[in-house]
């Protein structure tokens, strides 16, 4: 009987020592919430933190290169003008950070967008691709801004974006013009592959032919919006198997819309 007694009294003393420890390393909900919200009240306060007109997403500016005061204040307007025209642009499922992160980077290193940073470079040339790079962190880009969906229609569009609303305005098609008159152009099919195509844009070397990939997106995907409308494109960005969904959405096989295109070019450029 005694060592029923001593059984169950160890097991309930194991079980409130239990409780406790799991009380101590789980604080209740409303301090995590409270934490969060502190933190983010901590982030709009700072001086180079900028909300949109929406309140749906803060800025915050990282000086790494130290411009002005000045400069920051107007990288925060280009910050907000590029949000409205790119989150309005086409509508996806993807649903972006309520913080990022702007780093001002020193050097002329490729700039990069992910879900919650962006780091820009060429600060104090004037040619730093805000709009390319916030149009990816805005509109996503893979599943977790990986690979698994191809390049194509993702760097296309922010080409696209870039060209019509950022800084430096590239004149795309002619740029292609020359690459087809010297028989230099890059098969579409090869673009959209998705066993070859970290060879185009993501090469460990050759960063000529990952400009010249980049090209080739930007102006196929902007012959496709100017002649086939916005809406089409919005049902083919960031999926894949393109070659399906270029039937699919516009009736045409990739090759049939490439020839199109290629076509378009030599006219306009003649």
């Amino acid at each position: 009987m005694i060592r029923i007694v001593l059984f169950f009294g160890l097991l309930l003393l194991t079980a409130c020592s239990s409780e406790e420890t799991l009380l101590e390393e789980t604080p209740p909900k409303e301090n995590v919430l409270d934490q969060t919200e502190e933190e983010n009240n901590k982030i709009r306060s700072n001086k180079n933190s900028v909300v949109t007109e929406d309140g749906k997403i803060t800025f915050t500016i990282f000086n790494y290169v130290n411009v002005s005061q000045e400069k920051v204040e107007s990288i925060k307007k280009e910050l907000l003008d590029a949000y409205n025209v790119i989150h309005q642009s086409i509508e996806t499922n993807y649903v972006p950070s309520e913080t990022i992160n702007v780093f001002l980077s020193e050097g002329y290193e490729q700039s990069w967008g992910i879900r919650t940073s962006v780091n820009l470079y060429n600060i104090k040339n004037e040619k730093y691709p805000l709009v390319h790079e916030l149009t990816h962190t805005l509109l996503g880009y893979g599943e977790h801004f990986g690979s698994e969906k191809g390049y194509f229609t993702q760097e296309g569009y922010a080409v696209y974006m870039g060209n019509k609303y950022g800084k430096v305005n590239k004149p795309l098609h002619w740029i292609m013009k020359r690459y087809i008159d010297v028989k230099h152009n890059i098969p579409l099919q090869n673009l959209i592959d998705l066993n070859i195509d970290d060879e185009y844009f993501r090469p460990e070397q050759d960063s000529t032919l990952q400009r010249k990939s980049y090209i080739h997106a930007g102006s196929f995907i902007t012959y496709l919006i100017d002649t086939y409308g916005i809406h089409k494109f919005e049902k083919i960005y960031n999926t894949d198997h393109l070659d399906m969904k270029f039937q699919e959405v516009y009736g045409k096989t990739i090759n049939e819309l490439e020839k199109e295109w290629i076509d378009y070019i030599k006219e306009i450029t003649s």
